[in-house]
């Protein structure tokens, strides 16, 4: 009896190597697809923040009598524009204050230390997202 030699590829083989790149190529799509969503959403999140430093930091230059405080019940998110005054996609909300008005401060003398509260909404996805900032701002 002779034993034939082999030469060739068989369907199963065929079959086997079609689900191991499927798998593989399925593992990949899904890490990079990963890894696009979570770095879109950090590049949102620091604009956001950006947007609530330089909020702060223009609110900071003002002078301190310029600085009233704002009534949280009606105050509402404003969009922000660019330079050329088309819409960012962020919205801002800007709290002011005095530290004598915050709970627990009864104490406090009115007029002298105000909190200020950025926060900046934005959409990611489907959801709403927001970050806070706040500072302290002295007379």
């Amino acid at each position: 009896m002779k034993i034939k030699s082999e030469n060739g590829i068989t369907n199963v083989d065929v079959i086997v190597s079609v689900i191991l790149l499927t798998l593989f190529v399925t593992i990949i799509a899904t890490i990079i697809y990963t890894i696009n969503t979570n770095s879109t959403s950090m590049e949102r999140k620091t604009e956001a923040t950006n947007y609530a430093i330089n909020e702060i930091e223009s609110l900071k230059a003002q002078d301190f009598a310029n600085l009233q405080d704002t009534d949280e019940t009606t105050n509402e998110f404003i969009d922000i524009t660019d330079e050329n005054g088309k819409t960012t996609g962020y919205s801002k909300k800007i709290t002011i204050t005095d530290y004598a008005n915050l709970p627990g401060n009864g104490q406090a003398v009115s007029g002298l230390v105000k909190k200020v509260t950025v926060e900046i909404a934005y959409k990611n996805g489907g959801n709403i997202e927001t970050v806070d900032l706040s500072t302290v701002i002295t007379k």
